[in-house]
């Protein structure tokens, strides 16, 4: 490729990243900014410290909700870049598929494992959860493959029913409510207060950017904040908002991913000697419920 042509394709595409709108943004509230983006980086660091080394343990076993946890981490990171660049309705959305992969990483970890299945009531009385559930057993039998490596599991969802993938099928697919409602009853969202209308509330109001609601376009919000409609502009409290909502998601999906992971730190001194350096850096980035859960398994292993 010309070399020329590759430097002004470089140059075109810096311009786009919209820098000089990411620097306004940083300048808004930067020590608010930092606390929501240094948050995304705690969510990936604390699973990896809380994989026990030197043990016969894999990551292995908790791949269904690792995988997913990896994926809602980048979508995380994409959402605030496009925030700080005045892209809103992009990251807003991607902020929802955040909280979505992390709710649903849990969920079918959960299914994974016997111990959960057995004790899921709020599937059971649901009608779609309940033909989800009998599905996943019946596809599963006598195998116990799905405890050495739970990411079988997203094997199994992609099973061939009547030509279609059938956790694609209305039919198979539990709502979000309900799933909020099974984590909740497996205690995936302790310490949150009230954790069904709180996870539920967010990712309902989030919904109203990927459905595209008028007012959540980027264009929407110009013309209500009175600005050029098709100039990129920072809007500070739309990015207040925004940062809001990142903050409490970050704080959910950490809480999320202690509960998944509580078993291999409650079982392990030197993970729980580790964690327990992380404690002050949740408390100073305002995280409440995921500091109140760690304070909770170390108090658990004492």
């Amino acid at each position: 490729m010309n070399e020329n042509y590759l430097k002004k394709a470089l140059l075109h595409t810096l311009t786009e990243v919209e820098f000089p709108n990411m620097v306004i943004s940083l300048k808004n509230n930067y020590e608010t900014m930092q606390k929501a983006h240094d948050s995304i980086h705690e969510f990936i660091l604390l699973a990896s410290i809380s994989l026990p080394s030197q043990t016969k343990v894999s990551w292995h076993s908790k791949s269904a909700f690792l995988t997913y946890q990896w994926e809602a981490f980048h979508s995380a990171h994409r959402s605030f870049l496009e925030a700080l660049a005045g892209y809103y309705n992009a990251a807003f959305t991607l902020l929802r598929s955040t909280l979505e992969l992390t709710i649903k990483g849990a969920f079918f970890e959960c299914l994974a494992h016997k111990e959960f299945r057995e004790k899921s009531e709020v599937l059971d009385k649901d009608e779609r959860g309940k033909r989800l559930k009998d599905t996943i057993n019946d596809a599963i039998g006598e195998k116990m493959d799905l405890e050495e490596t739970s990411a079988t599991i997203h094997d199994m969802l992609m099973v061939d029913v009547d030509g279609r993938v059938f956790v694609e099928q209305p039919e198979y697919r539990p709502s979000v409510k309900t799933v909020s409602k099974q984590l909740s009853s497996w205690g995936m969202l302790d310490p949150i207060e009230k954790p069904t209308e709180t996870l539920y509330g967010i990712y309902k109001m989030l919904s109203a950017d990927v459905h595209v609601i008028p007012d959540k376009t980027d264009i929407g919000r110009r013309l209500l904040s009175q600005r050029n409609l098709f100039e990129t502009d920072i809007i500070p409290d739309e990015l207040s908002r925004y940062v809001e909502f990142l903050h409490k998601i970050m704080d959910i999906s950490i809480v999320v991913e202690l509960n998944i992971l509580s078993d291999w730190i409650i079982q392990n001194k030197k993970v729980q000697s580790k964690l327990k350096e992380r404690l002050t850096v949740l408390e100073d980035l305002g995280l409440e419920f995921s500091a109140k859960r760690l304070r909770g398994l170390m108090k658990d292993e004492q």
